[in-house]
């Protein structure tokens, strides 16, 4: 059941990147992010108390570092991307964002079997071919380290997240969002970005974006509940083959054939993953 509702989760993060990239197009990406947001903390404060928990002092804290970890994740995405340098920052951040819980549950005593360790090893090329999509001029391994920094912000969060209580339910992930909120609205209102008004954004695909991130998020955390760090981390890593997947069959664009060789090793990674 974890592995199943990572892979829901990693569909539901494909499907709000596809809004958010659709609505980067008319506006800057730190606009979608910060109203997204916005719209997405009552609601999943509505969700979180109507469910009901538990929670403690700890929870609270540590989903406040699991939020602000991925609030900081993604200011360095787009930094990395401000560089022009996608190519090497999306794949490297979609890595990293599923190993480095991958290693912390290994350390922490974990134990793989063979199958997930096949599909931890295809998973990887994986995310690669997946999400690398090349522009021209750019230098090889370009960026890569904003890439690399964006993953371990990400990467935390899972960790962080992972390590609130059961009985406290989804409430963990108020804290959370209010958290990355914080981080984005900082640095709107230090001027590191340009947030667009509200009446200048493009509502719906703001609303979609907001409400498909919140219900990855509730996905994800409800797969950690169900199943291991480990498993579920790279379950939760595939988000890149459904953005591709959308922007296909939505804007009938070209699919290199890195890319169609990326969603079909994301299958098979699935498959061993879950069979493991």
């Amino acid at each position: 059941m974890g592995v199943f509702l990572g892979a829901i989760s990693s569909l539901l993060y494909g499907l709000g990147d596809f809004l958010g990239g659709e609505g980067a197009k008319r506006v800057s990406a730190a606009t979608i992010v910060f109203w997204a947001g916005v719209v997405s903390v009552p609601l999943i404060a509505v969700i979180a108390f109507l469910i009901g928990g538990e929670i403690g002092s700890g929870d609270v804290w540590w989903g406040a570092a699991a939020g602000a970890s991925g609030g900081i994740g993604l200011v360095i995405l787009f930094a990395g991307l401000g560089k022009g340098q996608a190519a090497a920052v999306a794949p490297a951040a979609a890595v990293m964002s599923g190993m480095l819980p991958l290693l912390v549950a290994v350390i922490g005593g974990e134990n793989l079997s063979g199958l997930d360790w096949v599909g931890v090893a295809v998973a990887v090329p994986a995310i690669v071919l997946c999400s690398w999509v090349a522009e021209t001029g750019e230098v090889p391994l370009g960026g890569v380290w904003y890439g690399l920094v964006a993953g371990v912000g990400f990467g935390g969060y899972t960790i962080f997240i992972n390590v609130t209580s059961e009985s406290s339910g989804l409430i963990p992930l108020v804290p959370a969002r209010t958290a990355t909120m914080l981080v984005v609205a900082g640095l709107a209102a230090v001027r590191v970005w340009t947030v667009s008004p509200w009446k200048a954004s493009p509502h719906w695909i703001i609303v979609g974006n907001g409400v498909l991130d919140v219900s990855g998020n509730v996905a994800l955390l409800l797969a950690l509940r169900a199943g291991s760090l480990a498993r579920v981390s790279i379950a939760a890593s595939f988000y890149p083959a459904v953005t591709v997947l959308m922007a296909r069959v939505i804007n009938s664009e070209h699919l290199a054939a890195r890319q169609v060789i990326g969603i079909g090793l994301s299958l098979v990674a699935l498959a061993a993953i879950a069979a493991g």
